[in-house]
């Protein structure tokens, strides 16, 4: 999905963890089947959701036999299973298994060459259509040779994948995962089918000079990686280029934006921000990756009751030491660990690092940082198991003290989550803050199977909570609970530690793409109505969602009902239920050069929204310029309420290099 709108929303007196969780707890299976296993069986009869990538990847003798080498050999021992083509495999079909000695019988490199030159997909005959992606792909250069029409803009076929395929990615768009099987769209799925239909009688000679003309499968192109190069120009697809530098060096992420704040209490008269991100990448040898990467962010505010306050702050991004083997992947560095299946209020992501500095207004998988981390991760078949440990631990990135952003709001004297009190309002103002953010940050695994209708997820995490929850200390709550003006109030953020069990599940019926994920957690920090001292309580959170395109045409809507329960929580200042409506609605218009959006975030048992209407001139891809707004509105303890003075209008441009 593509995140939907903003909103992690607070229980108690402060900014409290976005209460939590996740849902739909799945029984674990049996990881995969070994390639020896398979290979000592005779046949093999076809699935519906098997591709011949996946059952060559099952039954090849061993690892030192490529997919491709295995795939020629099946197609050559069962001709009766396919409808004249590689990419035509019966459903249904019993395949003979070739012996090693027949499997060996076909070079490495020109079985590669031959499989590549079948098209852009092999698939099983009136299944699912999918792409298995080969590891010098890009995004880009699949989404050129998927899209059903160069009617289609490409930069629409790549976003349909990558929000169709959430398990080929990890956690953005520039970070397909080699080997991954990418399922196209129903949308876009239609036409390219009946595209293949009418292509299966073609001769193939004939089918060989319309491939060997199209640029869009060139092997020069896959080589040739969307975006900018720093120090070298891109070579063209039908050129002799020189090899590449070793470093792959990219800006991403590019933001810049500026917004007028538009009602008659607003802390402040405009703000602007700006963000970057530079990343290098290099291969170290067989299986060894080297990555690099910086984030610079600027932003600054001006005018009224708020302080004029601007602010460059640099950051690391992503940087780590990979090594992938033929079912295994370690990472070692900073990086950006985002688990689950749903944008907003996503209850099993509770390793990642948040980003708070503009409270809501980025997209979800904008709102995380990198924290260092040691990731261990294990393939088998649709099966793989995924282990995290961070060593240190990273609190959520917060706005300057100042900003009209900051959950403590010391110019109102007002504190996120709770209403307004004369009474603590000085308070509020005059309290320092203290953060503790000592020692590492806990770790969990996850077990996912994808395929056979559904793909599902299990967790189970010890970690911290990113987000700070503020507590008076001792000294100001004794203070208080006396009725006498503390003498140096301080405002303590706390990151307790918590149990995480939960999972995901994800399946298509029809044009629609269904998700659900829950999680209960075993400490949710909340305050004691009766001495205002900070405890903790269980938590259950909760999130279903589907997507899809109604109609058939290009409109886009995602849809999520979320639900986040403290249990056993009485006598407590915190919310105790909460339920919220988020989505987005998405839909491009003349002729694919404009676009308009609306993600938002309701809540339903209480007044609290938050709406973000844009309309952006996409024609010059990768490049947009948007103009939008940000209205937030709901009762004083929530977070559209605590917000509400700052509605916004902006304009602005971005653009993904």
């Amino acid at each position: 999905m593509h995140a939907p709108i903003v909103h992690e929303p607070s229980r108690a007196g402060g900014l409290k963890p976005s209460a939590v969780a996740l849902v739909v707890v799945c029984a674990f299976g049996v990881a995969g089947t070994a390639h020896a296993g398979e290979a000592d069986a005779e046949s093999y009869t076809v699935g519906s959701e098997d591709t011949l990538w996946s059952i060559a990847e099952r039954l090849r003798p061993d690892s030192g036999t490529s997919v491709q080498q295995m795939m020629l050999a099946l197609f050559e021992r069962n001709p009766q299973a396919f409808d004249g083509a590689m990419d035509r495999m019966r459903s249904g079909a019993t395949l003979m298994v070739p012996d090693a000695e027949q499997v060996q019988r076909h070079d490495a490199k020109d079985a590669r060459d031959q499989v590549e030159a079948t098209g852009p997909d092999v698939r099983v005959n009136g299944g699912n259509d999918g792409h298995r992606v080969q590891g010098d792909e890009t995004l880009w250069s699949i989404a050129r040779q998927l899209r059903p029409s160069a009617e289609v803009p490409i930069d629409a076929m790549a976003q349909a994948l990558f929000e169709h395929n959430p398990h080929a990615f990890d956690g953005a768009r520039d970070r397909m995962l080699a080997g991954a099987l990418l399922r196209i769209p129903p949308e876009y799925a239609s036409e390219e089918r009946r595209q293949a239909d009418a292509s299966a009688n073609v001769p193939a000679e004939v089918a060989q000079a319309a491939q060997d003309d199209d640029s869009s499968v060139s092997g020069e192109e896959r080589e040739s990686p969307r975006g900018f190069t720093f120090g070298e120009e891109q070579p063209d697809a039908d050129d002799d280029a020189d090899e590449p530098s070793e470093w792959d060096v990219r800006l991403r992420d590019v933001l810049v934006e500026g917004g007028v704040l538009g009602t008659s209490d607003r802390p402040v008269h405009t703000t602007q921000y700006g963000r970057a991100i530079l990343t290098a990448a290099r291969p170290l040898g067989e299986g060894w990756e080297l990555r690099l990467g910086a984030r610079a962010d600027l932003q600054a505010q001006h005018g009224r009751e708020a302080p004029n306050d601007t602010r460059l702050r640099a950051d690391y991004h992503e940087n780590y030491l990979r090594y992938r083997g033929d079912n295994t992947r370690l990472t070692l560095g900073t990086q950006r660990i985002l688990w689950g299946q749903v944008d907003e209020i996503p209850p099993t992501d509770r390793l990642s690092t948040r980003d708070l500095t503009r409270f809501g207004l980025d997209p979800y998988a904008e709102r995380r940082r990198a924290n260092p981390a040691i990731r261990a991760e294990w393939f088998q078949g649709p099966w793989q198991a995924d282990l995290v440990w961070l060593p240190v631990f990273r609190p959520a990135e917060m706005p300057d003290r100042d900003s009209l952003w900051h959950p403590v709001d010391r110019n109102r004297g007002r504190l996120l989550g709770l209403p307004e009190d004369p009474a603590l309002a000085p308070v509020i103002r005059e309290a320092g803050l203290d953060d503790d953010v000592s020692g590492d940050g806990g770790g969990g695994v996850r077990l996912s199977r994808s395929g056979r209708g559904a793909d599902l997820a299990v967790t189970v995490q010890r970690a911290r909570h990113s987000e700070p929850y503020y507590r008076f200390d001792d000294e100001t709550r004794e203070a208080l609970l006396a009725g006498t003006p503390p003498q140096d109030p301080m405002l303590e953020s706390v990151h307790p530690r918590t149990w995480v069990v939960g999972g995901d599940v994800v399946f298509v019926a029809g044009a629609w793409t269904w998700r659900a994920e829950a999680a209960w957690l075993s400490d949710v920090p909340v305050t004691q109505s009766e001495d205002l001292r900070q405890t903790t309580k269980e938590g259950v959170d909760w999130v279903v969602g589907v997507e899809g395109f109604p109609g058939g045409g290009d409109f886009r809507m995602t849809t999520q009902l979320a639900g986040q329960h403290l249990l056993d929580a009485s006598g407590v200042l915190d919310v105790r239920e909460s339920y919220f409506l988020t989505g987005e609605l998405e839909a491009p218009f003349s002729a694919h050069e404009w676009r308009a959006r609306m993600r938002y975030s309701l809540g339903l048992n209480q007044r609290d929204a938050y709406l973000n209407p844009e309309i952006a001139w996409v024609a010059n891809e990768p490049h947009e310029l948007f103009v939008g707004a940000h209205w937030l509105d709901g009762a004083e303890d929530t977070p559209g309420g605590f917000y509400r003075d700052n509605r916004m209008l902006v304009l602005g441009w971005r653009g993904e290099f």
